[in-house]
């Protein structure tokens, strides 16, 4: 016998009664009984302008489960008004086996283990084994997993690939790679996986440097190697690059180039013939600026660890040279020229982010926003760039990079 959305609905919402009772765990001393409206079914059911023909088709599909022993249904006023399921064990096993479930402690027992297995494989990453842990917890009180099996498995697959990742990889490729779709990962598990990252350290750290939750998603992606396009780091100055396998490429202080993050981990010595070396927070900024004696780096989106380390290599084979960012004049040019400094452990200066540029270009300064204010309470707490942060939270102003590159460095 085939069986309709309607009487699946039917049985499936009777079941979950069922299984939820103190009868299904064998602590109940009276005889229950499980109901359910017909609304719950059919919410137009007792709308006075639903179809006559579905109201039709919902009233038969419950009769036939009423004539093969399923149900009992009640009515008033000729209109059924509870759905009663035929409560014995034979009848649950009949019913499962339509719905095509298992009984809902062999289920538990069943994901429990799954969750089990994982958490005390010592391949698993700590933040897996946590996710797993905290399944585990929800199940042994009676409640749901946060996600269903199959959800769960594909997350568990993707954090273990994500937090372990190496090399540089596309979202669509990581989708196609562990969910054979290119669109999955973006449409299904994006916002979970990044959820759950987000909880969790290292990554929880990252929103201090980040504006809003979608740059910290960035971010985090960054940092595990994932990116939505390949990711470049442009350079323009005098230099000459040798990459692992011999071949040498010549950098000129009038024609920028560009390379990817793939070929940048390729690079095995980079000469800098400029006295200086500069970075720079954005691209418009770093198009425009011209100056003598200088090397121009743009990173491109959030420093990451590989981008780190890319730094420190530079500065191991130029260390007697001059280190400085030019960055917007805000909290978040501080706390990124802060992060460079920290993370590479070079001495980078500022360049050109003082109350004299405030000042000098006031006409075209910005308010702070929220998370500004954020940012330089944080610094200031740390005894960091305290003098010009306290300046611009006095008179509640922020200047972007691009007017300075414009007026003096074109």
């Amino acid at each position: 016998m085939t069986f309709s959305k309607i009487q699946k609905k039917t049985l499936e919402l009777l079941l979950k009664k069922y299984e939820a009772s103190k009868t299904y765990n064998e602590n109940n001393e009276i005889t229950q009984s499980f109901s359910i409206s017909p609304e719950k079914v059919f919410s137009d059911y007792t709308n006075d302008f639903a179809d006559v023909d579905k109201i039709h088709d919902f009233e038969n599909d419950l009769e036939t489960l009423e004539k093969i022993k399923l149900v009992a249904i009640f009515k008033k006023n000729d209109r059924i008004n509870k759905i009663t399921a035929i409560s014995m064990d034979e009848n649950w096993n009949r019913i499962r086996q339509i719905l095509g479930v298992k009984d809902k402690n062999t289920r538990l027992k069943e994901e429990t283990d799954f969750y089990s297995a994982i958490y005390d494989d010592s391949s698993s990453d700590q933040i897996v084994k946590d996710f797993c842990k905290q399944q585990i917890e929800r199940l042994e009180t009676g409640k749901k997993a946060q996600f269903v099996h199959e959800e769960s498995k594909n997350i568990i697959a993707l954090l273990n690939y994500i937090l372990k990742n190496k090399n540089e990889i596309l979202e669509r490729e990581l989708s196609i790679s562990l969910l054979s779709n290119s669109k999955t990962w973006e449409e299904k598990y994006k916002k979970k996986i990044l959820k759950i990252l987000r909880q969790n350290e290292p990554f929880a750290s990252l929103a201090e440097n980040c504006a809003d939750e979608k740059e910290t998603d960035k971010a985090i992606l960054e940092e595990c190697n994932i990116f939505s396009n390949p990711s470049y780091v442009y350079f323009k100055g005098s230099g000459t690059i040798t990459f692992e396998n011999g071949n040498c490429i010549k950098i000129f202080p009038d024609i920028p180039l560009a390379l990817s993050s793939a070929a940048i981990s390729k690079i095995e010595i980079f000469e800098i013939a400029d006295n200086k070396i500069m970075t720079v927070e954005n691209l418009t900024s770093f198009n425009r600026i011209k100056k003598t004696n200088t090397f121009f780096i743009f990173l491109s989106g959030y420093h990451n660890s590989a981008k780190q380390i890319f730094l420190k290599k530079i500065f191991n084979q130029n260390s007697n040279k001059e280190y400085y960012h030019f960055g917007d004049i805000d909290p978040d040019g501080f706390l990124i020229l802060d992060n460079l400094r920290s993370k590479t452990q070079i001495d980078f200066k500022a360049y050109k982010m003082g109350i004299a540029e405030l000042q000098k270009y006031s006409s075209y300064t910005k308010p702070l926003e929220k998370n500004d204010l954020r940012k330089a309470e944080s610094l200031i707490t740390k005894g960091k760039y305290t003098e010009i942060l306290d300046y611009m939270l006095k008179r509640n102003l922020k200047l972007e990079q691009e007017i300075i590159s414009w007026k003096e460095e074109s």
